[in-house]
């Protein structure tokens, strides 16, 4: 009988203390929510460029929060991604607008990157723009049927030399892109070169100019669809685009975070089928300098203005209240993070 009654004693007294732990853990887990007023945001989101579709994004959510929080002094801050990548690591600023693509390439220490980012230095706070940039490779349709190009594995396979836009080096996205391409095949862009090719580095713009002079043979690139400047380019100079395979696109997709997608077949007039592609997201990230404060109202300025952003511009369609959360690979900002738990989005 003394032993069942030490047992019980010993039972009733591991019972008390998983208790005890439970309630200390749901206390930890209340303090780490904070109370959050009404009042104005002040930071600056460290951006792309100042003009084309990306910086459609910054500004709308720029001016989501400004119809959220009145009288917020909120700054879209055009310059480079990864400048941008660079001043949250530093805590020059809290906020940055990047493509999937960027942060990846911190933390793998790829450059420009000279070290790699230590974990948890870049964490997502809202997905506004999921998917909507397609990986485009596309060249002159004379070119192409000249050396029997219909895929990119064509290119490569073939040697074709090709005068081939890879835009700028600052361009991180584009250039990533074309470097995985090239990987799939165990090669690199210089193996294009050595095979009687030329690498342009100009942004899409200028290629598009070169292209219609027919100076240039195709262009690797990416954008929203369709593309206004895809659609001028082919009134003047016949177009195709050069498919890529399922596992082409796939190889890409894991590599730098993207997703698997296509481009809809109608989507140009010289496009008659369904075009498989890596599709990407742009987001705002947040860096060691951003508020649990901070980062909860950005995502809730942009749950609350989520019909007026998306109305701003047809590249923003795509984006919807419940793709906020989908940061990918990226951890969510505790502040975002306990706002999308609030209404429900994410466990």
């Amino acid at each position: 009988m003394k032993k069942l009654r030490k047992s019980k004693v010993a039972i009733h007294a591991m019972g008390s203390a998983l208790l005890a732990l439970s309630m200390t853990a749901s206390l930890a887990g209340a303090e780490d929510r904070q109370e959050i007023d009404d009042s104005p945001v002040n930071v600056t989101i460290a951006g792309y460029s100042s003009g084309g579709q990306v910086a459609v994004f910054g500004e709308g959510v720029v001016e989501a929060v400004r119809r959220t929080y009145p009288d917020s002094s909120i700054i879209y801050e055009p310059g480079n991604p990864a400048g941008a990548m660079e001043y949250l690591k530093n805590e020059r600023r809290p906020f940055a607008l990047e493509s999937i693509v960027e942060p990846k390439m911190a933390y793998a220490g790829r450059a420009p990157f000279r070290e790699k980012y230590p974990p948890g230095t870049v964490t997502g706070v809202l997905n506004g723009s999921p998917d909507v940039f397609a990986l485009k490779v596309y060249g002159r349709a004379a070119f192409l049927d000249e050396h029997g190009v219909k895929s990119f594995a064509d290119l490569v396979e073939k040697e074709v030399p090709m005068r081939v836009s890879i835009n700028q080096p600052g361009n991180l996205w584009a250039r990533e892109h074309v470097r995985s391409l090239f990987s799939y095949f165990g090669k690199t862009m210089e193996d294009v070169e050595a095979w009687g090719g030329e690498l342009v580095a100009q942004p899409t713009g200028a290629s598009h100019d070169l292209m219609r002079d027919g100076r240039l043979d195709v262009i690797i690139t990416g954008g929203a669809t369709p593309s206004g400047r895809i659609v001028e380019l082919g009134s003047v100079q016949d177009l195709a685009f050069v498919t890529l395979s399922d596992e082409l696109v796939k190889h890409v997709a894991d590599d730098l975070g993207g997703t698997v997608g296509s481009m809809p077949a109608g989507s140009y007039d010289f496009v008659d089928e369904e075009l498989a592609t890596v599709m990407s997201s742009f987001m705002i990230v947040a860096g060691p300098a951003a508020t649990y404060e901070d980062a909860y109202k950005l995502a809730k300025s942009m749950y609350e203005q989520m019909e007026h952003y998306r109305s701003s511009h047809r590249a923003l369609q795509k984006a919807s209240r419940e793709q906020l959360p989908n940061v990918s690979y990226l951890e969510l900002h505790p502040g975002a993070k306990a706002f999308y738990q609030e209404v429900g989005l994410i466990d």
